[in-house]
């Protein structure tokens, strides 16, 4: 798998993937999104994090889901999800393959949501519970905090927010 996930990062090298990145409902999602996104979280989440809560959840099903294949489509290289709930939108299940870090995609799925919700004008700010250790990425992309830490699956994390007004 490792071999599959580079090909794609090393062709792209200039760092913009901003045009391979997709945003779809979870009803436009294909099998084999669906598959690819059960993957990369799979891994990042329950293989490399440990994390034991279930990972799959209800929100999964009204979510828009934001990610990056790989060339061969059988593989994520990077995922997040955004929904509405109780007003709010929320980004949630950021995941980027280990392979493929460092290379500014993380960011660019989050400018892809920020755009994507300013142009169907669904929301002028966002939230997510950032893991504590992700907290400097979200300030260096324009998050703030709100509120003091909790624990959320066994891991500190930060309630964050961005306006995008």
């Amino acid at each position: 798998m490792e071999r599959i996930l580079s090909s794609t990062v090393k062709k792209c090298q200039k760092n913009d993937f901003s045009k391979e990145i997709q945003v779809k409902h979870f009803n436009e999602l294909s099998a084999r999104e669906v598959f690819c996104l059960s993957r990369i979280r799979d891994d990042v989440f329950v293989a490399e994090q440990k994390i034991t809560v279930p990972e799959l959840d209800d929100q999964d099903l009204s979510a828009y889901h934001v990610f990056l294949l790989n060339e061969d489509q059988s593989n994520a290289l990077a995922a997040a999800r955004f929904f509405s709930e109780e007003g709010r939108f929320y980004i949630g299940r950021v995941a980027v393959q280990k392979t493929a870090r460092h290379r500014g995609i993380a960011s660019q799925l989050l400018g892809a949501i920020e755009n994507y919700v300013l142009a169907n004008s669904l929301t002028k700010e966002l939230y997510l519970h950032a893991q504590a250790n992700a907290r400097d990425f979200y300030l260096a992309n324009g998050y703030h905090d709100v509120g003091p830490v909790f624990m959320e699956a066994g891991i500190p994390h930060q309630m964050m927010a961005k306006s995008l007004a």
